[in-house]
């Protein structure tokens, strides 16, 4: 295993910093200071508001992993890591500033009372809703198993409030939202975090995919943020060999290095590729990395965030407060560390012996850390494959996505699609229409979601940054008429305004334009929100993928074998290399 990386590692010898004092004359003088405060300052100081600025300040010079709970927020923190509460069963936000189901998840108490993806939560427990934060809301319709709570629903084409009287039922979040096969032969698994249910919904995925004739995997962790450390060792187990090291942990007071120690449930010879992006972080990152490590997976995305760092949750007494503590940076199987170094510890300086050292010993070990550092700047995987340190998993196949055009942009920003689902959604039900994954969205529906965005006030107000640049230049010129004298000169008195309105008018007209350029796109947006509205989420996400550029790149990599092997396999040496190793 590799000697800790200076990618990892602050350099502070070239800082000016002060020289450390003994720690507990330090916090002495700290409690002195806040003791001041407390006694004489001219104004009552809140205790809590003093403790928590200084917390605050601690955490400036820490680093931005590092963290101070609230009862509150870390009961969030544990339920988030379980996977599971007492709730109702949806997914929520805000749309135009009103609290918006997104979508019920199938079979909790809310899809089978018949609340709808586009209901809006006007009242909880008859209080109103506008102005409620959305952690607000949530915490009141969570709440504990067997208890009720009432919302007032508004919906599109009913005139008045419906009121849902909810039976709390225990919420599982499961870490895999979609599987299937996404052609004959290859399975995809979306692995969305890593709790405490993740590898058994990962071990169900997979036999379901079995099932169904799998012979390829894609395992994607795109936007996956991470979580449990035992369950990315556990995943990991599910596709390595025993033996196989995953992932070691190194700080000043930990070293742990986890290797597989089952046989994996995924034979080796079944070919794998691994989707990130620079959404994937801590636990996915360990993942990925340690099947990029043992060429058991081809790696196809965009580089990913790099948060490679271990924290530690310490309870800080029995009101609930907690401290999260970064204590270790993780290294894959071969040498490379996790962490980029702007997401990782500015100015900590691992200590591998736990002896105290001299002044020149440090000074000695610096030097060997950066002499080491000029030789690990290269890993390699098992098989041979150049690897660049740096943090972050670099994909074997980069895929960059084509940009997006802007007025689609400003479409998915705004929910454009799924506010327009929410309102056709009656008038296609009273029709008699089926919304299923074959039903094609007719041209009359692409014209009335057009119309749809032209009649809705914030979506025009949006601009283009050359609609924007139009309205600079506008006002650049009447600024510069005013300077020099001629106030009385306005622009509307020249004939730059006749160019200038030229201008704006073929870039509203460029508008247009996307719209028909995009029609497709806009269709298959329409379409996607009628899936989930009138069929469920997983519908919805099949639809989806057909449009997934790096989705289909793995695709293309998994259906060519020798494509393949080639790209997980070491390069061919060359003739001068193959020489001197016959010497």
């Amino acid at each position: 295993m590799a000697t800790l990386s200076a990618l990892c590692i602050a350099n502070a010898a070239t800082d000016k910093k002060t020289p450390p004092g003994d720690f507990y004359d330090e916090v002495s003088r700290l409690n002195k200071v806040l003791s001041e405060v407390n006694r004489k300052y001219v104004e009552n100081v809140n205790p809590t508001e003093l403790t928590d600025a200084a917390i605050n300040g601690i955490r400036n010079i820490l680093d931005p992993h590092t963290t101070v709970f609230a009862p509150k927020d870390y009961e969030s923190l544990r339920v988030s890591m379980e996977g599971k509460f007492g709730g109702v069963g949806i997914t929520i936000s805000l749309r135009d500033n009103i609290l918006t189901v997104i979508s019920p998840l199938s079979g909790t108490p809310a899809f089978k009372l018949g609340i709808r993806a586009g209901d809006r939560i006007r009242k909880i427990d008859g209080k109103e809703t506008k102005g409620m934060s959305l952690d607000d809301a949530v915490n009141k319709l969570r709440g504990k198993i067997g208890t009720d709570v009432t919302v007032a629903i508004e919906r599109e084409g009913v005139p008045d409030l419906m009121d849902f009287t909810i039976t709390r039922a225990e919420i599982i979040v499961h870490a895999v939202p979609y599987y299937g096969m996404v052609t004959p032969e290859i399975g995809y698994i979306k692995l969305a975090t890593f709790s405490d249910k993740t590898t058994s919904d990962v071990e169900n995925a997979i036999r379901g995919l079995q099932k169904q004739g799998m012979k390829k995997l894609i395992l994607d962790m795109r936007y996956n943020p991470g979580g449990l450390l035992n369950q990315a060792i556990e995943i990991s187990e599910l596709f390595l060999k025993p033996g196989n090291v995953i992932v070691s942990t190194r700080g000043r007071t930990q070293k742990t290095e986890s290797a597989s120690r089952r046989n994996p449930m995924l034979k080796p010879d079944v070919p794998m590729v691994v989707l990130v992006n620079q959404g994937s972080a801590s636990a996915a990152e360990i993942v990925s990395g340690a099947l990029q490590d043992w060429d058991r997976a081809l790696i196809v995305g965009k580089t990913s965030f790099g948060k490679g760092s271990v924290q530690t949750i310490f309870p800080l007494d029995n009101a609930g407060n907690a401290l999260k503590l970064t204590t270790a940076f993780y290294y894959l199987p071969f040498g490379r560390c996790i962490n980029k170094p702007e997401n990782g510890i500015k100015g900590l300086k691992l200590q591998e012996e736990e002896d105290a050292e001299t002044e020149e010993t440090e000074t000695a070990k610096t030097d060997s850390v950066k002499a080491d550092t000029a030789k690990r700047d290269t890993f390699y995987t098992n098989n041979g494959r150049m690897m660049f340190g740096g943090g972050g998993i670099t994909p074997d196949v980069d895929v960059e996505l084509d940009p997006m055009p802007w007025v689609v942009q400003v479409q998915e920003r705004m929910a454009m699609y799924f506010k327009f689902a929410v309102k056709i959604r009656p008038s296609l039900e009273k029709a008699g229409v089926k919304v299923t994954p074959e039903w094609v969205v007719p041209d009359s529906l692409f014209t009335q979601f057009k119309a749809y965005c032209k009649k809705d006030t914030n979506f025009m107000k949006v601009k283009s940054n050359a609609l924007v640049g139009v309205d600079q230049l506008e006002k650049s010129i009447i600024r510069e008429q005013n300077y020099m004298g001629d106030s009385a000169k306005t622009i509307s008195d020249t004939n730059l305004v006749k160019r200038i309105s030229e201008m704006r008018k073929a870039l509203e007209d460029n508008r247009d334009a996307q719209f028909e350029a995009n029609k497709d796109y806009i269709k298959d947006g329409i379409k996607r929100e009628l899936l989930t509205a009138f069929v469920n989420d997983s519908v919805s996400t099949a639809f989806s993928l057909k449009r997934d550029k790096q989705l289909n790149e793995a695709i293309k990599y998994l259906s060519d074998m020798q494509l393949f092997k080639k790209s997980i396999s070491a390069p061919p040496k060359t003739k001068k290399a193959t020489a001197k190793v016959k010497k």
